[in-house]
């Protein structure tokens, strides 16, 4: 069966629209007009780009129902989370703007010439690829700062969110961003050496699963091509013995519960000491049965169905898997009245560091939780893994905490709240997460070519 892009509403199962793969022939008309792009951009004055990006956040802001809408309808997540991402889009836009000067400025270095300084230019054409659990901020994320560093970009959301992807390529033109610095394409992935290997794209940045990423990474080293990847994680979520057990339960459950568990670095591992661990797993069941399943468009609805069938059978046969080399299923909560759609209710299993579900990368609303009987042994455990994407550590002692997480291998560690994404923080994995880091300083330089401008003293006229 012939591949292609298909929008399908999660919560109904109705088939909103089918789009083909681009053509050869069209995709070649794209990636040309990528150095057009990149022509412009690169010889705008920065407060041009500037202007359009505040103008990109104030057309995000007058439109976001509409497009929180889109999100919720063609991914399934709740419509207040939609609205929460699409905001944040906004607000990473003003980041930019805000911060530009100071994040490509020029930075002077004192050596015995007479001046010498490193000056930050952009690269050329970046290839970015949107997963679809965040296909609205996670198009922004990277986009913004390669677009104000002077990139252009070529972007290939999804395959199951195309009206997301064609959503946002009118949303950057209208912004003012209408000769090809942003484009989408709906690319097949038999198509991916042709875009990487083309003379106009310098970069590619990615975000999905491991497996995708090395594939991607492998064509990217073929043709020299600086890559950012962020990839999947198995995060550990670590509740010390002095924890405020209840904070960590509100903590478990914004990690976990967040687009059904669809979060590269939402918490996957749950190592509870076990002083604590009686406690924690009370106050997570109690907080699991209140939790309001619904159609994503209701204002009420905590958790929607996942965003494709085939994400919800593979959960499926992990957890299956999981029971089979001796996990316990502790809590299941009924999902009698949502068994249309793809509603994956939540599930608490008890499980050994050996457990197949602390070893893979787990997308859905699944509490694995492991019973540690102190500090040291949770870090083993929580560096026990391929992966090194974001961690969590709950405890009362911000000092001890703080100790911890030092000790943790992993891209990002919170203390005392979730994993999260934020504009002014480098975002990004280590291990088998990917490299590279999105946001703040490095997210604007990730893609620019850090220039050394070396300038010596002029000679000496010799008198005779």
């Amino acid at each position: 069966m012939l591949r292609k892009f298909i929008s399908r509403n999660p919560f109904s199962g109705k088939l909103i629209k089918e789009f083909d793969f681009i053509s050869q022939a069209e995709l070649e008309q794209k990636l040309q007009k990528v150095s057009q792009g990149y022509l412009r951009n690169s010889t705008c004055e920065h407060k041009q780009v500037c202007q359009k990006l505040e103008r990109l956040s104030q057309l995000i802001d007058t439109h976001k129902a509409k497009y929180a809408e889109l999100v919720s309808t063609e991914m399934g997540k709740p419509i207040s989370e939609a609205l929460m991402e699409v905001s944040k889009a906004s607000s990473h836009c003003h980041y930019y703007v805000k911060n530009k000067d100071k994040l490509l400025r020029p930075d002077m270095v004192h050596t015995e010439a007479k001046k010498s300084f490193i000056s930050y230019e952009p690269l050329g054409g970046v290839y970015v690829m949107v997963p679809f659990n965040f296909p609205f901020w996670l198009t922004f994320k990277p986009v913004v700062p390669y677009l104000l560093a002077g990139n252009s970009v070529i972007v290939r959301n999804s395959d199951s969110t195309p009206l997301i992807g064609l959503a946002m390529e009118e949303l950057f033109q209208k912004a003012g961003f209408d000769d090809f610095e942003f484009q989408n394409v709906l690319s097949s992935p038999e198509q991916l050496e042709t875009i990487v290997g083309h003379p106009s794209i310098s970069g590619v940045s990615f975000c999905g699963s491991t497996k995708a990423g090395s594939a991607i990474a492998s064509v990217a080293g073929k043709y020299l091509k600086k890559c950012v990847l962020e990839l999947g994680g198995s995060d550990p979520f670590v509740v010390l013995a002095d924890a405020d057990v209840k904070l960590a339960a509100d903590l478990a459950m914004k990690s976990r519960m967040t687009n059904a568990g669809q979060v590269c670095f939402s918490a996957k591992r749950f190592l509870i000491n076990e002083k604590v661990y009686d406690h924690f797993k009370g106050e997570l069941i109690q907080r699991l049965e209140k939790i309001k399943v619904g159609d994503p468009l209701s204002n009420e609805t905590q958790l929607g169905p996942l965003a494709r069938s085939d994400l919800a059978q593979n959960l499926k046969e992990q957890i299956d898997k999981g029971v089979s080399e001796g996990g316990v299923i502790v809590y299941k909560k009924d999902m009698k009245e949502f068994k249309d759609g793809n509603f994956f209710g939540p599930v608490i299993m008890e499980v050994k560091l050996d457990n197949c579900l602390c070893k893979e990368e787990t997308f859905g609303p699944l509490f694995p939780l492991i019973k540690v009987k102190n500090e040291e042994e949770a870090i083993n455990a929580a560096n026990d893994t391929i992966y090194g994407l974001g961690a969590v550590v709950v405890s009362r002692d911000i000092k001890n905490a703080e100790e911890v997480a030092r000790k943790i291998k992993a891209g990002m560690v919170f203390v005392n709240e979730v994993v999260k994404s934020d504009s002014r923080l480098p975002s990004g994995g280590i291990k088998q997460s990917g490299y590279g880091r999105d946001c703040g300083k490095y997210g604007v330089k990730e893609f620019a070519n850090v220039k050394t401008i070396y300038i010596a003293h002029p000679p000496q006229n010799k008198k005779n």
